[in-house]
């Protein structure tokens, strides 16, 4: 059975399976593999990542977290909370990803609860409105189930949770 451990990305450490990360969708796959550990060197963005540690702290899902603002005008008029300013600050969920070993597992959901924790911390310092992320098509149904909307239409497509729904789950 296996057992967890969340911890944030360290990219001194060298991580067992990083390599060989496979959630199913190749874009993600080459992310963790080729720029993960670039992008946290360079300050662009924080990674938690999943430990298994049942097998040797094996490299099992991540979620990584940027600082972002959106146009106001990225909201549909009848979705748009009021009183935003014409640059919204958000927190952006940049990637996340389960191994297809753990998937079926609310593992996505432990990673996705995780991020909300952050987010609110973040909101408390400093303020944003929400998560935005962008999601592939196969995705839409997931993020919509736990309260995400849908902005203008694009590929992929830009979607929102606003905090007080974060704060909420909390």
């Amino acid at each position: 059975m296996a057992e967890f451990r969340l911890v944030q990305y360290d990219p001194a450490v060298v991580y067992k399976g990083i390599k060989s990360f496979d959630c199913g969708n190749e874009m993600i796959n080459r992310f963790v593999q080729k720029s993960l550990k670039k992008r946290i060197k360079n300050h662009l963005s924080q990674a938690y990542i999943l430990l298994d540690t049942a097998h040797h702290e094996q490299f099992s899902g991540f979620y990584t977290l940027d600082t972002f603002a959106i146009a106001r005008e990225q909201f549909e008029s009848d979705k748009r909370p009021s009183g935003l300013p014409p640059v919204v600050p958000v927190v952006k969920l940049g990637m996340l990803g389960v191994d297809k070993k753990f998937q079926g597992q609310g593992i996505g959901k432990r990673l996705l609860r995780d991020s909300f924790l952050k987010t609110a911390e973040i909101a408390k310092i400093a303020g944003c409105t929400g998560m935005f992320l962008l999601v592939e098509k196969e995705a839409v149904a997931f993020y919509e189930s736990l309260g995400f909307f849908r902005l203008k239409e694009s590929d992929p497509l830009p979607m929102f949770l606003p905090i007080d729904q974060i704060l909420a789950t909390l």
